[in-house]
């Protein structure tokens, strides 16, 4: 068998050198991201509850910034993603913290142990609700309006009532109508819609006698909202802390990330030079 001329020789060298792949930094640097991204965050650190499509978005998003060009800077990229994701944790952490002390039993239970109530006076969180408010409001409405009138010359002229004072002569015009009585015969007689108006002036004092703590409570519990909205003390410190930790491995990562791609374009670069120079 002939032996190869040195023409074949050359042009086998050539041919060899074609076929190793791409020789510039971009497209070795490519070629390498190819092999790895596919199985990249292949095991997601994801909590139950958390949402798998967004990580992989996140994920993607961060990978297309800083590409997990080899073994090193997957691992580089990975505690980028989870710094950043941690840092939405922290954020949603802190959002359902607040929710949870802002819930109506919590503050039911702050504000009753602040009055320093009994147990079988304290609060419940339909206690400090906004119905139970909106109650109290009505109530108070009526007995202002018992401010206005005279109970005992209301029956002489009931029109003057319904100007005068509405939300009572509403309660009175019920009584009226649920009465055994004819409803013009309870109008017309003036024992009938004395005790109509007492009863009312009765109840609506007591109400807002047995539910003044309900009130008060309210108010506070209100302004409560507003003073959680800013962390206390021992809850500030410990999410400045965590903030601060994560903060800083993340920006670790990236700068760790910055300079092995450095490092690695460097040696690339010397390889090309190498591979044009044989």
């Amino acid at each position: 068998m002939a032996s190869p001329s040195k023409a074949q020789i050359q042009a086998n060298r050539q041919n060899a050198k074609r076929s190793t792949g791409p020789t510039s930094i971009q497209g070795k640097l490519k070629v390498s991201q190819n092999a790895i991204t596919h199985g990249i965050f292949a095991a997601s650190p994801l909590l139950p509850h958390e949402n798998a499509e967004e990580f992989k978005s996140l994920s993607q998003g961060i990978a297309d910034v800083y590409p997990p060009v080899d073994a090193i800077a997957v691992g580089l990229v990975e505690r980028i993603v989870l710094g950043v994701w941690r840092q939405k944790r922290l954020r949603i952490a802190e959002a359902a913290k607040l929710q949870i002390s802002m819930a109506p039993e919590i503050m039911a239970e702050e504000i009753s142990d602040a009055f320093r109530l009994p147990y079988n006076r304290r609060l419940s969180a339909q206690s400090i609700s906004k119905a139970q408010e909106d109650k109290f409001s009505y109530w108070t409405k009526v007995v202002e309006e018992f401010d206005k009138i005279d109970i005992k010359a209301a029956p002489a002229n009931i029109a003057k009532l319904s100007i005068d004072a509405p939300t009572v002569h509403a309660h009175l015009d019920d009584d009226a109508l649920q009465s055994e009585i004819d409803y013009n015969v309870f109008m017309k007689t003036p024992a009938m819609v004395i005790a109509s108006l007492q009863k009312t002036k009765k109840y609506a004092e007591g109400f807002l006698l047995a539910n003044g703590i309900n009130h008060s409570a309210y108010n506070i519990a209100e302004k409560m909202k507003q003073a959680k909205l800013v962390p206390d003390g021992k809850n500030v410190e410990f999410l400045c802390k965590y903030q601060v930790q994560l903060d800083t491995d993340l920006y670790r990562a990236i700068d760790a990330y910055k300079k092995h791609l450095a490092w690695r374009a460097e040696n690339l670069e010397i390889e090309v030079a190498e591979e044009l120079a044989a």
